[in-house]
Order: structure tokens, then sequence, then C-alpha cells
């Protein structure tokens, strides 16, 4: 699902839906949220200019005279939206995603200039958010910033950020790195700027959607930039071949290796003698691999279920010496194959502080999500312009290590 949000400061303007209305083609997106409508009476106005000719379902809440406003507009093919809450700066929408069936709540915010109004709205959304099952993504105009780093040339109030951070931490949410620009707002005179829009999510939702973007586009009628959330995930090619320290305990491995290479001939350049057999040997270890995970993961599934038809025969009888003898077999075996996991996780994870026997599979899942978010190149700026097709970025990157 593709998200845009934009600050409009108001939608009377045909320039503004024809500007909303190209980025809704051009980058797919499947979900609007609009920030400061100023419409006094949303049901009048005519919102399909800005999405065009095909279908969609709408949620607005009205102005505070010439003040706020917020409009949500989605595709029904791609959410269906069960219940709304609406409030003077937010709206959630609590639904489904129609092609994988996952519960998710959407809210779109546009959040007091008060301070103290925003905390309140901040405490309102983390009760919200406590109450309502399913994945979470927030987007919007937060009116605030996260750090100093995220202002320039604008007053920066450390305790207004602590307190907005204290919200993400509490709500367990997370924000993907920005590409296309670090500041989503520029001041009239221009000397002004910060980050005030951005999009936050759940761990539920980064850990399905890793591989995610955010990108600020050119700020064109507003002075806010639209930003735009994709799950779509943009083809870089094959993915680099990454060698595992737990195989060197897998019984036959390192002979299957010595083998293989010892049987390797080619006849030509070393070089590309070398270059070939690394391919094949990957080839064959992969293949190697996957035969012995299936056989493990089926003896560790065997192992499991034996393990609890002999604690359930427990429950009525005592065991006998060879029935306690297998279960401890059972139990050793589950827990050899959950430490190799543990290995792979932390090694994939780069975590340092862990130490052995202190695991923790979902903290590790979260640290390689987050890494694989921040590390991620979703586009290079060219020449003045963001650009995000994957061979632009790779040729750009070759041309630079080559000079």
């Amino acid at each position: 699902m593709n998200c845009l949000s934009i600050n409009l400061r108001g939608v009377r303007n045909h320039h503004k839906s024809e500007w909303i209305r190209g980025l809704k083609t051009s980058y797919g997106c499947h979900f609007l949220a609009i920030q400061e409508t100023k419409l006094q009476d949303s049901e009048s106005f005519v919102f399909n200019q800005f999405w065009g000719r095909s279908e969609f379902k709408l949620a607005a809440v009205n102005s505070q005279g010439r003040s706020g406003g917020l409009a949500c507009i989605w595709s029904p093919t791609v959410f269906r939206c069960d219940n709304i809450i609406q409030n003077r700066y937010y709206i959630v929408m609590s639904g489904f995603l129609v092609q994988i069936g996952c519960s998710i709540n959407i809210v779109n915010i546009y959040a007091p200039n008060d301070a103290v109004s925003r905390r309140g709205v901040w405490s309102e959304l983390l009760n919200i958010r406590n109450s309502l099952q399913g994945l979470w993504l927030l987007m919007g105009d937060f009116n605030e910033v996260r750090n100093s780093e995220e202002r320039m040339n604008s007053e920066f109030i450390e305790a207004n950020a602590e307190a907005f951070n204290q919200f993400i931490l509490s709500a367990g949410l997370v924000e993907y790195n920005m590409g296309g620009g670090n500041f989503t707002y520029m001041s009239d005179n221009g000397k002004k700027l910060s980050k005030l829009d951005r999009f936050l999510v759940c761990l539920g939702f980064m850990e399905r959607w890793p591989n995610a973007s955010v990108i600020a586009l050119d700020r064109d009628i507003s002075d806010h930039r639209s930003i735009i959330l994709s799950t779509s995930q943009a083809d870089y090619g094959h993915i680099p071949f990454r060698f595992f320290n737990s195989w060197f305990e897998y019984p036959g491995f390192l002979g299957y290796v010595i083998q293989k290479c010892c049987s390797f001939h080619f006849d030509g350049p070393v070089d590309l003698a070398l270059a070939i057999k690394l391919r094949w040997l990957k080839d064959n270890i992969k293949a190697w691999l996957k035969a012995e995970n299936q056989r493990k993961v089926g003896v560790y599934n065997s192992n499991k279920r034996r393990m609890t038809d002999i604690e359930k025969m427990a429950e009525v009888r005592a065991l006998s010496e060879n029935e306690l003898s297998e279960r401890a077999v059972c139990r050793n075996f589950i827990a050899e194959f959950d430490r190799l996991k543990q290995l792979d996780l932390r090694q994939k994870s780069r975590s340092k502080w862990a130490l052995e026997g202190d695991e923790n599979s979902s903290f590790f899942h979260q640290i390689i999500n987050s890494n694989i978010s921040s590390n991620r190149i979703n586009g290079l700026r060219i020449g003045g312009e963001w650009v995000t097709n994957p061979m632009a970025v790779k040729e750009s990157l070759y041309e630079f290590f080559h000079q």
C-alpha cells in the first residue's frame, strides 16, 4: 500500500487538486491524507478532483473557522474501513488490507500549534493505540520535531521534543528514514525549516515491510512537502550471498565444502576461474543447506510432537526410564536447533551486547529490520534531482567509485 500525506493549507484551489492528482497517479497511491483543508462543510466539497475517476471512500473532519480540517481518501479495493474515530486533530480508521487480510489502523494527524494541546493529543492517541488491535500507521503534520537537527533557524524546545519522543516510545512506534530532503516545512520567507511531517509505524508494520521507503517530494504550491510511504520494493537485483558461522556446526558441512572445492576444474584465465568457482560453490552450498534444513525441520517437528506425547503420558502415569531418556533426547535436539537459529539472528543483527545464553529473538528481529530499513538506499540526489530508479542509482554509484 502506498500512502501520500500533505498539508495543503486549504483545498479550494484547482492547481492544488491537479498537483495532488498527478502525484497520486505517478506514485500509484492507495491512500491520501490531507491536513489543513480549511473546509467547514467537507461533505459538500467534491473530493474526486484529488482522486480521479476510480472508486474511493472518504472520511473528513471540518475545520474550526479557517483553521484545521482533515480529509482521508482511499481505495476500497486495497483498504476496507470498519470503524472511524474522528477528532478535531486526528482521524483514526480501523479496518483491514484486502489483499493480505491483516487488520490495520491508519491515522491522519494535524497536531495543534500549542504545546500543551499537543501533549493532550499524544495522550489521547496513546489510549486509542492501547485499545485497538492490529498494525498501526500514523501520518500527517505532527507540528513537532524529535531533535534539534530537525530544525534550522527555528526555535527548538527540548521539553516538547522529549514529550513527542516519549509518546513514540510508549506507543511502540518507529520511523523509516526519509529520502528526498531533510525538512518538510519552510516558512513563507524561506528562512525557517523544520521536519514536521512524517510517517510513524508499529514494529509489526516494519517487520512486514522492512524495505518500505519514505520520500519527501519537491515543494510545489504548499509550504509543506508532500511525503510518500511506499511498501513496494524496488528491484536492485540479487541479494548478496551471506555465510553464517552456524553452518560449521552442521555435521558433514565442512567436508562437503572441501570435497566440492577439490572437485572443481576450469580451463581459462585464473581470475575468471575464481569468479566461476565461487559462484558454483555458492550454488552447491545453497542446495546442500536447503536439503539439510528441510531434513532438520522435519526431525525438529517430530521431536516436538514426541515430547508433547510423552508429557501427556506423564500426566496419567509414571514414565519409564526409556521414556524419560527419550524425552531428554528430544529436549536436547530442540534446544540445539533453537541455539543455531539464534546464532544466525545474532550475526544478522550484528548486536555485540548479547552474551551466550542471553538471546532474545524478538529483540534480534527488531535490530535486523531496523538495519534493513536504515541501510537501504531508496534513492539518490543526482544533479539536484531525487532519483529512485534502481538502474540510475547503480550507474551513479558505479561512476562515483570508478572516478
